[in-house]
């Protein structure tokens, strides 16, 4: 039997983004390991069939000695475990998963969805992770990537060879989860509610999380004129992770609800008119098409990854990044929208899901891959 690994920086990640890839590979008959820190997922990819190998480290700590420590982890791991591939997700897993791999002659495939907040500002730091970036993505047997801007930034930068560079409509979307039906059921029993938006993702700064709440208070300053919910979890061990302290002020804004993280997203997208991310960068953003498949229109920023995927009033909307004022001026434009303009983007949203981000699309470039293995 042939073995194969995941690794990511969660197995929240894992069994989030990558479901239907790990169910598709242990029906063939693989023999599937998830590596990862242990969190409250970890046993849901054990009873789904995998075996879960522990691997703990923190995403945000730039400590040489403990960074290190890490190359080893990971190639203990791979010594104990000896998959016939490595499939890594996530910054620091592609980095040092490759190296470690590359020790063992481990064909290493590597899953670059975003350049992420290394590469917001150009640093030191920056530069650095752009280096190790060069010299283990050289070692990789392919590298896939999620955005046309991310493909051309790491072919001019000398990152990945292009022979090895593949570009994916970013983790996919499952069209049958996320599916209009649901929203169609809840829309026809609750005719009366607010214009609700809703964010869906990691509570992290970079989203955009302070120009959206600046936004919703100027939006509801004399009356709440809409709701926001926000759905994610906070992710302590990012550094642009939003404080709890944040969250509690938020809170206060008229309108606005946290409704944590949740397993049934669909659930509660099918109770919003709109989604919303203002993200600062994105690889491909899993909330929007989510939304899309849906046929909820979104707001997002203009930026790579975003722009990748929403063309201004055909199937979404776009306004500036960093920038509260923009935000305000767009939303308050798709509140004033009638129902049939919204319904009309968001068919648009749906048809462009289907024709380019389905999810088997992306299962299918992961076995194309394997196969040539």
């Amino acid at each position: 039997m042939k073995k194969i690994s995941l690794s990511a920086n969660s197995s929240w990640y894992l069994y989030n983004f990558r479901f239907s890839t790990i169910k598709r590979a242990l029906e063939e008959g693989y023999y599937v390991i998830c590596i990862s820190p242990k969190d409250d997922y970890s046993q849901k990819l054990i009873n789904l069939g995998c075996e879960h190998y522990p691997l703990k480290f923190k995403s945000k700590s730039t400590n040489p000695f403990s960074e290190f420590i890490l190359i080893l982890k990971f190639f203990l791991a791979y010594y104990r475990t000896k998959p016939d591939v490595a499939f890594h997700f996530t910054i620091k897993n592609n980095i040092y998963g490759t190296f470690a791999a590359w020790f063992l002659s481990i064909s290493a495939v590597n899953n670059i969805s975003g350049l992420g907040t290394a590469f917001l500002k150009k640093s030191i730091f920056s530069s650095f992770v752009l280096f190790l970036y060069k010299i283990s993505q050289f070692l990789a047997f392919k590298v896939f990537c999620q955005n046309s801007e991310d493909y051309n930034f790491l072919i001019q930068n000398k990152v990945v060879n292009e022979n090895k560079l593949i570009l994916i409509p970013g983790s996919g979307v499952d069209t049958n989860k996320f599916h209009p039906s649901h929203r169609e059921l809840y829309k026809s029993l609750n005719s009366n509610k607010p214009f609700t938006f809703l964010f869906v993702g990691r509570m992290l700064y970079d989203k955009g999380l302070s120009e959206l709440l600046e936004a919703i208070r100027i939006i509801n300053l004399d009356k709440v004129k809409c709701k926001l919910v926000l759905c994610g979890f906070t992710d302590s061990d990012n550094i642009s992770a939003v404080s709890a302290t944040d969250i509690n002020k938020w809170l206060n804004i008229p309108g606005v609800d946290w409704v944590g993280s949740s397993n049934s997203v669909e659930k509660i997208m099918a109770k919003v008119d709109c989604v919303v991310l203002p993200s600062y960068r994105e690889g491909m953003p899993r909330s929007l098409l989510e939304a899309g498949s849906m046929a909820i229109p979104s707001i997002a920023t203009d930026v790579p990854g975003c722009r990748d995927l929403i063309v201004d009033e055909f199937n979404g909307f776009l306004c500036k990044p960093y920038s509260a004022a923009s935000l305000v001026d767009v939303m308050q434009k798709v509140i004033s929208f009638d129902s049939q303009k919204l319904e009309k983007i968001g068919k648009n949203a749906r048809t462009n899901v289907l024709s380019n981000f389905d999810e088997k699309i992306v299962i299918k470039r992961f076995f194309e891959v394997l196969n040539q293995l």
